[in-house]
Parts: structure tokens; sequence; C-alpha cells
């Protein structure tokens, strides 16, 4: 069966929560003419006004290893490191690449930790106008 997406936009941390959500892009994207944007946002702190040479070069490396890893000579892909508000820089890529469908982890956090903490999926899902795929993470309830 072919998927009806084209372009799919997987943001990720460099978290084992991660992984699902990598795992669920290559088997959408394994049946079809798809383009696969990997994303990492590096969360810029209010104390500096962009990440360091050193915290670009690690995040750039890491996701070509993820990248490299679950996609080459499989599928194409594009990597992207964006500094800022994930859920902000998220969702303007997925306008950016005209995503069909954005695939991101969630960590499952419920309760006062959900509460205090936020949910970047979540405010992905709430004000992006591109269809999101959540998923969760291994063994969660």
């Amino acid at each position: 069966m072919e998927t009806p997406f084209k372009k799919i936009l997987c943001p990720i941390d460099f978290d084992r929560v991660s992984v699902p959500a990598v795992e669920m892009v290559k088997k959408l994207a394994a049946n079809g003419e798809v383009k696969v944007y990997l994303m990492y946002v590096i969360q810029e702190s209010s104390r500096r006004e962009s990440p360091s040479k050193d915290e670009n070069r690690v995040a750039e490396e890491n996701i070509r290893s993820i990248a490299h890893k679950w996609f080459e000579g499989v599928t194409p892909f594009e990597i992207a490191i964006r500094a800022g508000d994930p859920a902000a820089e998220i969702i303007a890529a997925g306008k950016e690449f005209h995503a069909d469908l954005i695939v991101m982890a969630t960590h499952g956090r419920t309760g006062v930790e959900h509460m205090l903490l936020g949910s970047v999926a979540e405010r992905v899902v709430r004000e992006s106008h591109r269809p999101v795929l959540t998923v969760r993470p291994h063994g969660s309830k």
C-alpha cells in the first residue's frame, strides 16, 4: 500500500523517547516515494542569543548519525537544525517544508509533571495546520 504522505517532518531530541517516532516514519516511508525531514531544535536560553558552535556541531553530528542509521540508502532525507522555541520552530518547519505529516514522540508525562514542564508535542498538535501523529514511548501506558 502506498502512503499518501510525500513529505514527513520528524522532529527529534537525542533521547531514546524519539526512537518510536523514527521507527514510525521509516515504516510510513517504506511504501512510497517519501522525503523525510529530520529536525532538531536547540532550545535557546534567555541568557544568550544563539547556540554555541559546539552545540551546533554536536547537534549536526548526532542528527546525521541518526539519519544515516535509519534512512541512508532507503529513503531520501534532509536534516534541519534550528534554534529557538521548539514548538514554534517545528510548526514553522512544517510549513516551510510543505510537510504532509509531522510525526513526533511524546514523553508520556502526566499530571503535575506535565503541567510544570508543558508539552512541545501538545502545542504542535494544537497550533499546527499540518496533520500531526504523536508516538508514545515503548512501554508507556
